[in-house]
């Protein structure tokens, strides 16, 4: 390999770093502990339901006009467990067990958001944060 080459790695890693490295900075590293997250849905973009994650299993069934889904609490989490949507998606989504993780099922309007309702909210928060997996 030619100097330029490695020239080119190099910028590579810097740039790969800085970007993780900025994301790791801006995540939300709060404390909390198990069975203290509870979890938002939302139909149609109206408030369906507030659960509680608890680590005992339960099952809520979302029936609309738009479809069917089920949605399994355990361990402190929250799941989509069956969805009559034309695509799987939501299904494949797995297990939330942390704050600002998602569920969503497009077809049938379905949204659920993990979060911990005893952290206080401030104008100066971020607005939304992307987690990968």
């Amino acid at each position: 390999m030619k100097r330029g080459d490695w020239l080119i790695i190099m910028i590579g890693l810097l740039i790969a770093g800085s970007i993780y490295g900025i994301r790791w900075v801006t995540m939300d590293h709060s404390e909390y502990r198990p069975g203290e997250l509870a979890a938002k849905i939302l139909v149609d973009g109206k408030l369906y339901r507030d659960v509680s994650l608890t680590k005992d299993t339960q099952y809520i069934h979302i029936r609309t006009s738009f479809g069917h889904n089920t949605l399994k609490v355990y361990n402190y989490g929250i799941q989509m467990v069956q969805s009559d949507a034309p695509k799987t998606i939501a299904l494949d989504m797995g297990f939330k067990s942390k704050p600002y993780q998602q569920i969503i099922c497009i077809p049938n309007r379905v949204y659920v958001e993990v979060y911990n309702p005893h952290r206080s909210s401030s104008e100066n928060e971020i607005d939304g944060v992307i987690h990968p997996g």
